[in-house]
């Protein structure tokens, strides 16, 4: 009896024992682990500091003017006419070609990002700014015509003069700017990879915006000269126009990468993605001012130092609008990227496109409102720097 209590006693102390061996080597591998996991903490940079610049094209910040004489076709010149008429003087179309909107902005952008050690929350602050500004301007100029008649006792020789043209001029300035402020967490999804990361982020957008643009357009189209008068119709319009949005709302983004070459010890190529969505509470405004004339003109020659005479009659009673709008919006705004980038232990590089929309931001309206959607979308570079660790 006393030898088989023996033989149990060496095997429950055995069975301790193994147990005590894994829990050493378990505990040792913990400990190990965690000190190699807060060794890689410690040198992980904790504020990245991130400069950039982009390109944007930008849609439906302004509107064009228009005006009846803006479509008016060249008027041949009849055969066998005692007057002079200089058919196609100008296209109509310089007016709409002229008053084309701003296309292209350079913008630069910022973000600083800060994750404590140990940690698996974010937090960064952003800042996106754009603005681009054109100036054109369109001259058409038909010859010349003109004639001398013998007026007066002396038989003076008197010019008369008048000639076809169109003239168009526009000044336009559109700027934006978006401000973001953020709390996220780093999820680290493993459906993209080992080396995989995935932040979900939410916070508030502030966003600006403004467009102004000021027209002016005027044309002859026609003249045409009978004995000593010049009779022709003339044209004017000139208008100015100021859009504006400010809101600012909650936003909720998420961004993505997984890595494509090399490793995070040395240097990593990336594929860089993200979605971000946000509802914009604001104001929008619009202020247009625009004026429209067209008349038939008379112009008759004098002689000696008389002043020359003309007949002005309306052919349309003169259009003169003078309009403020602003009301109140609710905005929502959706935006995505996907680019490249080259990550070293303290350094990113990035390469990419991007797209923002704001629906409904602008009241493009002449005189009246149309609200209109708002987007910008380009190529940008950017450069980060790791600072801490």
């Amino acid at each position: 009896m006393s030898e088989l209590a023996n033989i149990r006693t060496g095997h429950i102390a055995m069975r301790w024992q193994l147990l005590a061996t894994v829990s050493a080597l378990a505990l040792t591998t913990y400990v190990s682990s965690t000190g190699i996991a807060k060794a890689e903490d410690a040198d992980r940079p904790t504020v990245w500091v991130e400069l950039g610049g982009q390109m944007d094209y930008l849609q439906g910040a302004s509107r064009s003017f228009v005006a009846p004489f803006m479509s008016l076709a060249p008027v041949p010149s009849p055969e066998g006419a005692d007057y002079m008429v200089q058919p196609g003087a100008y296209d109509p179309a310089i007016f709409a070609q002229n008053q084309r909107p701003v296309r292209r902005a350079f913008g630069l952008e910022g973000k600083v990002f800060f994750q404590p050690e140990a940690s698996d929350w974010t937090f960064s602050a952003a800042i996106r700014y754009g603005r681009a500004n054109t100036h054109q301007h369109a001259h058409e100029q038909g010859p010349s015509p003109y004639k001398y008649f013998n007026i007066g006792a002396n038989k003076r020789k008197i010019p008369l003069y008048a000639a076809e043209f169109a003239d168009a001029e526009t000044t336009a300035a559109e700027s934006h700017m978006l401000l973001d402020f953020q709390a996220g967490k780093d999820v680290g999804l493993g459906v993209i990879g080992h080396e995989g990361r995935s932040n979900i982020s939410a916070g508030v957008r502030i966003a600006q915006m403004s467009a102004k643009s000021d027209a002016t357009a005027s044309a002859r189209p026609l003249v045409r000269h009978v004995a000593q008068y010049a009779t022709f119709y003339q044209y004017k319009l000139s208008g100015e126009q100021q859009r504006s949005f400010h809101g600012i709302g909650p936003s909720l983004s998420w961004n993505a990468s997984a890595a494509l070459l090399g490793n995070k010890d040395n240097a990593e190529l990336s594929f860089d993605w993200g979605i971000n969505g946000a509802v914009l509470f604001g104001r929008q405004k619009a202020h247009v001012v625009h004026f429209t004339s067209g008349a038939h003109i008379t112009h008759k020659a004098r002689a000696g130092t008389v002043p020359a005479h003309f007949t002005y009659n309306p052919i349309y009673p003169p259009v003169n609008v003078d309009t403020t709008r602003t009301h109140s919006v609710t905005v929502p705004n959706l935006g995505v990227f996907a680019g490249l980038s080259v990550r070293y232990p303290n350094a990113k590089i990035s390469l990419g496109y991007r797209a923002d929309v704001l629906f409904g931001a602008m009241d493009t309206g002449l005189d009246s409102r149309n609200t209109q959607n708002i987007g910008f979308h380009g190529p940008f570079a950017s450069i980060s720097i790791g600072l801490g660790g």
